[in-house]
């Protein structure tokens, strides 16, 4: 992480950021890369302290920070009092079909959810497949099944969705957007850009330490968008 702690220095402006986790726990923890509350805690007192805005969307490209959950693991759920105490807006990507398994929400905690003000529910496909190696009919199917079965369940529209294992192509944007998403989340580096299809996101590691989560704050973890794009073949 010390690349990304001296990539960190080249910039100065606090640049609106996307960053994500995939879970946080207290006592019991549902995933090996689940973040301790009390670090987690941390790091929005570090968000705050740095002049940044916790939004529950990005809207300006300087000052403004968003945060999501990808998976749907139950330790949301259970440390929803802490989201409540630190009045933070959450986007919770779910994959529709881990839905009452171990370890992941049921159908009620999930309706319970939307019903809070600090959270919003997002797709994150019906079975957690990787998009780009799905032939048309399968991936129509990933894409459809999750977003027509969390709207019924949740009586709502369901518009966002964040992609597996960060892999997206030309043609993974484009039939999430004839299925009706209309905002694409990624889990790759960057900063905030109005302009691109796609919005990107920095996945917050759950070993990473307060000098490394500020590194990535500042944009430190860029260094290894390209490394990204090449392993994936993706852009």
């Amino acid at each position: 992480m010390f690349i990304v702690r001296l990539a960190s220095f080249f910039y100065l402006q606090n640049r609106s950021k996307a960053i994500f986790y995939h879970d946080i726990h207290s006592l019991k923890q549902y995933t090996f890369d689940s973040t301790p509350i009390e670090k987690f805690k941390k790091h929005i007192e570090i968000i705050r302290s740095n002049g940044y805005e916790i939004v529950k969307e990005i809207t300006k490209p300087f000052g403004q920070v968003e945060i999501s959950f990808d998976d749907g693991y139950l330790g949301i759920y259970d440390n929803i009092e802490v989201i409540k105490e630190l009045n933070i807006p959450i986007q919770l990507f779910v994959v529709s079909s881990f839905l009452n398994k171990d370890n992941y929400i049921n159908k009620n905690q999930l309706i319970f959810l939307n019903t809070l003000p600090q959270i919003r529910i997002s797709s994150h496909t019906h079975s957690h497949k990787i998009l780009t190696k799905m032939d048309s009919e399968d991936l129509k199917f990933e894409l459809f099944k999750s977003k027509k079965k969390l709207e019924k369940i949740l009586n709502c529209k369901i518009n966002a969705i964040s992609f597996p294992f960060g892999r997206f192509n030309k043609n993974v944007i484009e039939e999430s957007k004839k299925i009706g998403y209309t905002k694409q989340y990624i889990g790759m580096p960057g900063f905030y850009n109005k302009i691109t299809d796609f919005k990107r996101r920095s996945l917050i590691h759950y070993l990473a330490n307060e000098k490394e989560f500020k590194a990535i704050l500042k944009g430190g973890d860029h260094v290894l968008s390209f490394w990204y794009q090449m392993k994936h073949s993706i852009l």
